[in-house]
């Protein structure tokens, strides 16, 4: 293993949140039954909001469902193993469905799934605090 020094520097917002916008799929942190649970999932960022599209049959969307308002953690990563640099975001939110189809249709089709299974449910988790760092080679 290659030792390097490194330095963490914290992210702003806008930040954090274009990094998200490029990151090919987060975890979704919700409470399921009275437990944690996290749930890889694939997004979009429009407008500052973390779109997801899923199953109602999910356990993130059946949480939502039940509890308008489910408040949710969003963390997307690209960390380099061998040098160990790179970033982490976390967003804390609230997650709601989407209900109106007019505008859920379009968003949906933005979000680039890797499960071949028909997907009916859009959520959108809305920021309430941004927050993140990025590894970097120190000078």
């Amino acid at each position: 293993m290659v030792k390097t020094q490194r330095n963490l520097v914290e992210l702003d917002r806008a930040q954090a949140l274009g990094l998200l916008e490029r990151a090919p799929f987060g975890r979704v942190a919700f409470i399921s039954e009275g437990f944690p649970t996290i749930r890889p999932y694939n997004h979009v960022v429009v407008d500052g909001e973390i779109i997801v599209h899923t199953r109602q049959s999910t356990a993130f969307a059946q949480a939502v469902i039940e509890s308008a308002g489910l408040e949710v953690a969003f963390q997307a990563d690209e960390i380099e193993p061998h040098h160990r640099l790179g970033w982490s975001v976390v967003v804390s939110g609230i997650a709601s469905e989407m209900t109106d189809r007019r505008r859920a249709e379009p968003l949906a089709r933005q979000v680039r799934t890797w499960i071949d299974h028909p997907m009916n449910t859009v959520i959108v988790i809305k920021p309430q605090v941004v927050s993140g760092f990025r590894l970097t080679v120190a000078n």
